[in-house]
Formats: C-alpha cells, sequence, structure tokens
C-alpha cells in the first residue's frame, strides 16, 4: 500500500512538473509569435509600396515608348497611303472605267464623283491624321475607302488560297489593303494619340466633339 502511495505521488509530481515546463514554454513563444506576426503585418504594405513603385516605373518608361511607336505607326502609314490617291487623281477616267463603273456599278451618280472622293480620303485624309487633326473621321473615311479596296480585290482575284497559299506575286492582291484597314481601324478607335492636333492643341479629340456639340446645341435653343 505504501509503494502504491508512493508511486501516485510520484506520477502527480512528474505530471504537474511536465505541466508547468509545457505553459512556460508556450508563454515564451507567444511573445514571439506576435513579435513575427507584427512583423509580417509592417512588411505587407512594404511589399504593396515597391510593388506599385514598381508598376509605376514600368508605366513611365513604357508609355513614351508607346506613343513614339503609335505616332511613328500613324505618320508612316498616312506617308504610304497619301500616292494612291495621287494615282487616282491624275488617272480619274481609267480608276473610273475599270473600278468603279466595272465593279461598284450600282453607286448613285458618275464614276468620277467615286473616284476623286476615294482620292480625297487618301490625300486629305492622310494629311488631317498625320498631324492629328481630327483624327478619327478622317481615319474613319480613310478606312472605308481600303476596306472598298480589299472588295475589290477579292471580287477580283478571290481568296486566292488563304491563308496557307504561296502565291506567284509573293502575296495576295487585297493583302495591303487589308493591312491598311487593320492599322486605321485602330486609329478610328483610339484616336490619334498624345502627339497630336487633338490632343495638344484642341485639348482632346473626343472632347472638343463633345463641347462644340454642346456649344450648337446651346445656341439652337436660343433661337
Amino acid at each position: 500500500g505504501t509503494t502504491h502511495s508512493f508511486s501516485a505521488s510520484k506520477m502527480g509530481r512528474l505530471t504537474l512538473l511536465t505541466t508547468l515546463i509545457a505553459s512556460t514554454a508556450a508563454l515564451q513563444r507567444s511573445p514571439l509569435r506576435n513579435v513575427a506576426q507584427r512583423k509580417a503585418q509592417n512588411a505587407a504594405p512594404v511589399r504593396e509600396q515597391q510593388a506599385t513603385g514598381l508598376a509605376e516605373n514600368l508605366e513611365n518608361v513604357l508609355e513614351p515608348v508607346g506613343d513614339v511607336v503609335v505616332t511613328a505607326m500613324r505618320v508612316g502609314t498616312c506617308a504610304l497611303m497619301i500616292h494612291h490617291g495621287l494615282d487616282k487623281i491624275v488617272n480619274v477616267d481609267g480608276f473610273s472605267a475599270n473600278v468603279v463603273q466595272k465593279f461598284f456599278g450600282f453607286l448613285p451618280g458618275p464614276a468620277p464623283f467615286w473616284t476623286l472622293s476615294a482620292a480625297a480620303t487618301q490625300v486629305v485624309g492622310a494629311g488631317f491624321l498625320a498631324i492629328g487633326l481630327f483624327s478619327r473621321p478622317a481615319a474613319a473615311a480613310m478606312t472605308a475607302t481600303m476596306l472598298t479596296a480589299v472588295i475589290f480585290h477579292l471580287e477580283n482575284t478571290g481568296p486566292e488560297g488563304f491563308p496557307l497559299a504561296v502565291v506567284k506575286q509573293h502575296s495576295y492582291n487585297y493583302e495591303l489593303a487589308a493591312m491598311y484597314v487593320l492599322v486605321l481601324g485602330y486609329f478610328s478607335i483610339a484616336g490619334a494619340g498624345p502627339w497630336s492636333v487633338d490632343e495638344q492643341v484642341l485639348g482632346g479629340e473626343l472632347e472638343f466633339y463633345e463641347q462644340t456639340f454642346e456649344n450648337a446645341k446651346a445656341k439652337l435653343s436660343k433661337d
């Protein structure tokens, strides 16, 4: 009986000692965890600020590069476009007979009117878009002209095995016109970009149209 009591007492002391050691270790770890949590919480805003700063730096670098690319594409496209209009002006009768009357005879009015209209979009429109003045209407007019050119080539020679054919002339007849449609379509939607008369002089193309419309509306309401 005495041996049993001694063993029970010894076991109780051992259990109490184990509990005290575990509690002490837990108390020691708790401040450490709190410190680690505070460090993690403080580090999170720093990481966010660093990421934001990196994004802003990249934007500051890439935005001017993008502006240069867009401007070069705009001016280059117009420089390549203008001679197509000049060609029509010096050959009104030939273009009217071989293109307008032959493939677009359903259009009302005389064929030379449509020839000169197309030439105007390619000469005057190219001039306006090159300097970035009234860019969206100019680009839209040029897009319509080049889309008509795509239709003409498709009616004249067909799709020519697009997209995998190897053609004798090394490019589809409608290929250049289609590329013009894509590029000019972009400027019809996006405008000329920041390096343009629209943005630098008019204060923004869309804003200029809106203000002009509001002024005209106010004037008509007074009358």
